[in-house]
């Protein structure tokens, strides 16, 4: 059970890398329901660097670790993992960025669903987020 998508950017690979990763809080879609603290949705960062953090700041100030970036390889790949708070173990993202046709061709892999206790349906379920996820970014990528 893998998540797979692939967007194309009309971005350099590194542009498209840093607005992933630096300006994630800029473009992910918190407010629309793509948070773990619903009605308290307030900022999300990837520290970029190999052990940082990936996680929401609350708007009351909690945070919650959804993960722990495990490599940090500008401007090509990042991996991080995530957790929800009812899995029984991490899942695993790998985010890559390659060139293609004068932009960047982003390609995400979500697995470790075993991992997580997860049934194929929260997997389905992210299948569906991570295009509404993506659309974001690529939105954002033509503003910036």
């Amino acid at each position: 059970m893998t998540v797979t998508k692939s967007i194309h950017v009309k971005r350099s690979v590194e542009h498209a890398f840093r607005i992933f990763t630096v300006e994630m809080g800029k473009w992910w879609p918190l407010k629309e329901g793509f948070s773990f603290g619903p009605g308290r949705a307030g900022e999300i960062f990837l520290e970029s660097r190999e052990g940082g953090r990936f996680f929401e700041r609350y708007t009351d100030g909690e945070e919650f670790d959804v993960g722990v970036v495990t490599v940090y390889a500008p401007p090509n790949r990042i991996v991080f993992t995530w957790k929800a708070p009812q899995w029984h173990g991490p899942t695993e993202v790998e985010v890559r960025f390659s060139p293609e046709h004068g932009g960047t061709r982003v390609d995400l892999e979500h697995r470790g669903w075993e991992r997580a206790g997860a049934e194929r349906q929260v997997r389905d379920e992210y299948n569906g987020g991570w295009e509404t996820v993506l659309a974001r970014y690529a939105s954002h990528t033509t503003q910036n």
